[in-house]
């Protein structure tokens, strides 16, 4: 995409004055420099970040190449992972189990029923593009629960933080919670391991997320997106948007439904080649603002015109909702000014509320949580309290 356009349309996305912007209020500037500079997604090979015979130099060519992927894609694909898939594979068996169910079961968990957006959504419910028809999907959330994380603090988790669950009645769906809850466990634990990796790329210690994270936000969503139509244009799976944590981790069924595409510089969408028992990884906007964008929050969107239904199960982790995240310094230099908006932190707390209510404009809570913030005196840093926050 040319920077001289003054106003290019690129699906549902709105460039203006060579500044991305969307409908639910999320800007970004079209980059001159690395990031968007892309043609392909990533494929990164973990295999060194759990071999026994892995060394430093194989360490260090793994942080060179996940930091080549975070600042030009913010998006690639991991393999030889270390997961065990057959757990991957029975989450799938259980929300495919879900989705099946009478309309009128699910909605018995509906997400107007929770104050924290957790729940069912039903076709058409989210319309992030403000098409006509809207988002064509289905969707179950589910929150941590740290009485559930073999690492977890249980009860020094803040209840205001806490994001209740709804789940149906196991008559009705005996296997999701136990299956999904296995697969958040997976998730966390190789999440957890590539952190690490994901701080020394950023220029920090190993160790730099540990105590910002000890009730991590670790949500799953549970998507099915029937066909579309391919001549449609009045829907889509789910709309150009930004993802609003640290890290998204995605499983998807089948492995080769293209369904899934990345916004890169030039306006194209770029969708990722998949292998079996390979995810897809992609940066949220919190580590943009910790890094003053250098580190992409990529857009991207879901269309399902592979003729099949696509099942997904994306993870989003993000630090203890109430630590406060601000921009790392050595990130700001005169070639690289402070994106505007980055010069006040936020909280993880803050930023989904604002976020889930753009998206659900008709939850009961859309409006109340638009300037939701935590109350005086519960904000960390590094997680410790701090006063005057």
């Amino acid at each position: 995409m040319s920077s001289e356009s003054t106003e290019v349309m690129i699906g549902t996305a709105g460039v203006v004055e060579s500044k991305l912007i969307l409908s639910q209020g999320i800007s970004r500037p079209i980059s001159n420099g690395l990031g968007g500079q892309f043609k392909e997604i990533p494929v990164i090979d973990l295999t060194a970040l759990h071999s026994k015979t892995a060394t430093a130099a194989d360490l260090e060519r793994l942080v060179v190449d996940l930091r080549d992927a975070c600042s030009r894609t913010g998006f690639f694909v991991i393999k030889n992972h270390g997961v065990d898939w057959s757990i991957v594979e029975n989450a799938f068996g259980s929300v495919k189990e879900f989705f099946a169910l009478p309309m009128e079961v699910k909605m018995k968990v509906h997400q107007s029923l929770s104050p924290s957006y957790m729940g069912y959504e039903q076709p058409y419910y989210t319309n992030v593009d403000r098409l006509k028809k809207g988002d064509l999907k289905e969707s179950m959330t589910s929150a941590y629960d740290p009485f559930l994380d073999p690492a977890g603090v249980k009860d020094q988790m803040p209840e205001l933080i806490r994001r209740k669950n709804l789940w149906p009645d196991p008559n009705d769906a005996p296997t999701l919670q136990p299956c999904l809850e296995a697969y958040r466990t997976a998730c966390l634990n190789l999440v957890r391991q590539l952190a690490g990796l994901m701080a020394k790329t950023i220029g920090e210690q190993e160790d730099f997320f540990e105590k910002k994270s000890t009730y991590p936000i670790a949500g799953i969503r549970a998507l099915y997106y029937p066909p579309q139509e391919a001549s449609d244009e009045d829907e889509t799976g789910l709309g150009a948007h930004t993802d609003v944590q640290l890290v998204t981790m995605i499983a998807q069924d089948p492995y080769d439904a293209s369904g899934l595409e990345v916004l890169n510089a030039a306006g194209e969408w770029i969708s990722p080649k998949l292998e079996p028992g390979t995810f897809v990884v992609n940066l949220g906007d919190m580590m943009g603002r910790l890094t003053n964008d250098f580190f992409l929050s990529t857009i991207h969107r879901v269309r399902n015109k592979s003729g099949q239904g696509r099942y997904s199960l994306p993870f989003f982790f993000g630090l203890n909702a109430d630590e406060l995240i601000t921009t790392l310094p050595h990130f700001v230099t005169a070639e690289k000014p402070l994106v505007e908006g980055y010069d006040i932190g936020m909280t993880g707390y803050e930023h989904y509320n604002r976020r889930m209510q753009r998206a659900h404009h008709k939850h009961p809570e859309a409006t109340s949580k638009l300037n939701d913030r935590l109350p005086p005196g519960m904000t960390k840093i590094n997680g410790i309290l701090v006063n005057g926050l």
